[in-house]
């Protein structure tokens, strides 16, 4: 594989970071584009107690996490460019942005944190690395919070996927933010034999990409599988916020459903036990490094 080296310090808020970008055996590229940096509170990454009660402790942590990675993949596919997610944009932080959904405004403004510059939003990189937003044939949205879909307005062109459990309205969605034009394809699982998944919706003709029920996060949360001769890449969206939280299994402080997060962990870890997988969540600051590196998850069968 070959990939472009771009700066290792990926905790400085508001400087753009290069995209990384490879390509799989099978000749297929895959760039990973970081559209700013996040940052929570710790429990709300990581949370030790009763189900339910997690937006609780957030409200009541004084403590935040360092700055983490939003990431967007694009992956230039033969049948046509493919989004997954399109990140968030820099009015974020910005509560006027949200005026339209009061609660949402509250919430991202006072429990999370965001710094997103212009140049770092999707289409502006996109177009950095020659691909025009009229390019992408498939967004595939993992959920519908705002740092993974406050991008969507530039992609009218294109087929835009999302979970039909979590459109139009889920825990953190803002849909009166939604672009006016907006008419998503909903996914569509079907039986399909899949070490850890008993359904998929197959996107390509090739059968090689393909979106994987990944609820927990949100109910509708789902991630995009891509399978290149032996190996796999499996971009996670927040099915958990980094690769240790996979191989422990402990879940986020944000979960719709706690034991639902919980499976869905687990049945990435047996995919990954079958499978040689390079793990990709949004907000992993190793992500970069392990897809620049073709480093695959160690999974103990």
């Amino acid at each position: 594989m070959q990939a472009t080296n771009i700066s290792k310090d990926l905790i400085r808020a508001g400087v753009a970071v290069a995209p990384t970008s490879i390509t799989t055996a099978n000749g297929i590229r895959v760039h990973h584009i970081q559209t700013g940096f996040v940052a929570v509170k710790k429990v709300h990454r990581r949370y030790h107690g009763i189900n339910g009660t997690g937006i609780l402790a957030i409200v009541a942590d004084p403590r935040w996490t360092e700055w983490m990675p939003i990431s967007v993949w694009a992956i230039e596919h033969p049948e046509g460019v493919i989004l997954v997610d399109t990140g968030d944009v820099p009015q974020a932080n910005d509560r006027n942005y949200y005026a339209c959904d009061k609660g949402s405004a509250f919430f991202y403004t006072s429990f999370l944190r965001f710094s997103v510059t212009p140049e770092e939003q999707i289409h502006a990189q996109l177009s950095n690395l020659g691909i025009h937003p009229s390019d992408v044939r498939w967004v595939i949205q993992t959920h519908l919070h705002g740092d993974h879909i406050h991008g969507i307005n530039h992609f009218s062109q294109s087929e835009i996927i999302v979970s039909s459990i979590d459109y139009p309205k889920s825990l953190g969605a803002v849909p009166c933010l939604y672009p006016s034009w907006l008419n998503p394809t909903f996914t569509r699982f079907q039986p399909h034999d899949i070490a850890g998944f008993k359904q998929a919706h197959i996107v390509t003709k090739a059968q090689d990409v393909m979106i994987v029920p990944t609820p927990g996060h949100s109910n509708g949360h789902q991630s995009i599988l891509l399978r290149d001769n032996d190996q796999s890449y499996i971009f996670a969206g927040d099915a958990s916020f980094d690769e240790a939280q996979l191989l422990s299994g402990e879940i986020a402080g944000i979960a719709s459903n706690p034991k639902a997060s919980r499976q869905t962990l687990a049945n990435i870890r047996t995919y990954c036990a079958w499978h040689p997988t390079v793990y990709l969540p949004t907000h992993d600051h190793e992500t970069t490094k392990r897809l620049r590196e073709n480093q695959v998850v160690t999974i103990v069968k």
